[in-house]
């Protein structure tokens, strides 16, 4: 789903392709480690911004490498994936609660339904699985392709999948555009010609959704036409500020930035920020928003839009980003593991 945190695992990467990651990775770490040196251990949120808070140093709760992170929408639970098992997290404790295990290869994307009851799971092995999250049990599997991007409706009636690739380098291959399945019959309802996706999201107010690669568009689900498309540079990933602003996050190019606001109504570029957004991740109360660039997560305020802070994160890994628990806890993963940042008063 979103470009920095996929592995070579998953892209099926010849084996050329996966030395000119390991030097990248190489390069990326010796420029992230003068990052870091700037980067200061205790963080503090302006005084204007809502809950001010600082932050200290993380608590990682897991060193294994991880493919997938998501959150409930409000920070209560959260779902990481390690190879093809899923872990299910309690807040704000970071307690284990479940492992879920049923894929046979490695999973791509995870997403949790509105109502917290159902996670959905998708993976390498070309299913789509929907698990009981308060027994861990698993209820149903569909037979979906290869599919790498995963968003439940608002109501929890539909879920949306979709891939950023068509042939995979095993020879697998992955259904085009946007697949829109009946959660309670697991049936395929219908398609949206999108292309490739690296990631999709459904606004709050259920009538669009949002999906792209090169570049964005916005669909009308009552239709299934385009409402537009957005200029947002190739996609890592996006999410819904509200109901009128659209995030999306790309590694940007020289004099345009990688982070781009949308009106969702009239499809009107808001503003640009100059910086990479690898994922991009929205608090429950739609206050704040964050945003990875390699191994650092920066903290936004959506309205008026502002940078609020930087915590250091992994020295060589792209990551993961959600919100956790009160809405201000930070949890972050990667290839080095699950961090987590929670907020101490801010006159600490």
């Amino acid at each position: 789903m979103r470009q920095q945190r996929r592995f070579s695992q998953i892209l099926g990467l010849s084996v050329s392709a996966v030395l000119l990651v390991v030097l990248v990775i190489v390069t990326h770490s010796l420029v992230k480690d003068a990052i870091a040196a700037r980067t200061p251990d205790s963080v503090c949120l302006p005084p204007q911004t809502p809950l001010p808070v600082c932050y200290g140093l993380p608590k990682t709760i897991s060193s294994q490498a991880i493919t997938a992170l998501t959150a409930t929408s409000d920070g209560q639970l959260f779902a990481s994936s390690e190879g093809k098992n899923i872990q299910l997290w309690s807040m704000p404790t970071a307690k284990l609660t479940h492992t879920l295990t049923g894929h046979t290869d490695w999973i791509t994307d995870l997403a949790f339904s509105p109502d917290k009851t159902l996670l959905a799971s998708s993976s390498l092995d070309q299913t789509i699985k929907l698990w009981n999250v308060t027994t861990g049990m698993l209820l149903a599997s569909l037979k979906s392709g290869r599919v790498t991007s995963l968003a439940f409706s608002p109501n929890g009636i539909r879920l949306a999948s979709g891939s950023r690739l068509r042939q995979w380098a095993d020879g697998a291959t992955s259904p085009n555009g946007i697949q829109v399945w009946d959660v309670a019959t697991g049936q395929l309802v219908h398609t949206l010609d999108a292309g490739l996706v690296n990631d999709l999201a459904f606004n709050p107010d259920g009538r669009s959704l949002a999906a792209g690669a090169k570049e964005t568009t916005l669909w009308n689900l009552a239709t299934g036409t385009k409402l537009y498309t957005l200029n947002s540079g190739e996609l890592n990933a996006l999410s819904f500020g509200d109901r009128q602003i659209l995030i999306t996050g790309s590694d940007g190019v020289k004099g345009q930035g990688g982070i781009k606001l949308w009106n969702v109504e009239s499809g009107r570029f808001i503003r640009a920020i100059d910086s990479v957004g690898g994922d991009v991740a929205v608090s429950g109360d739609r206050a704040l928003f964050a945003t990875t660039y390699g191994g650092t997560i920066n903290l936004w305020r959506i309205q008026p839009p502002g940078f609020l802070g930087t915590l250091r994160g992994s020295e060589y890994s792209g990551m993961f980003v959600e919100f956790g628990a009160d809405q201000r806890t930070i949890i972050g993963g990667g290839s080095d593991g699950i961090s987590i940042w929670q907020p101490k008063n801010s006159n600490q």
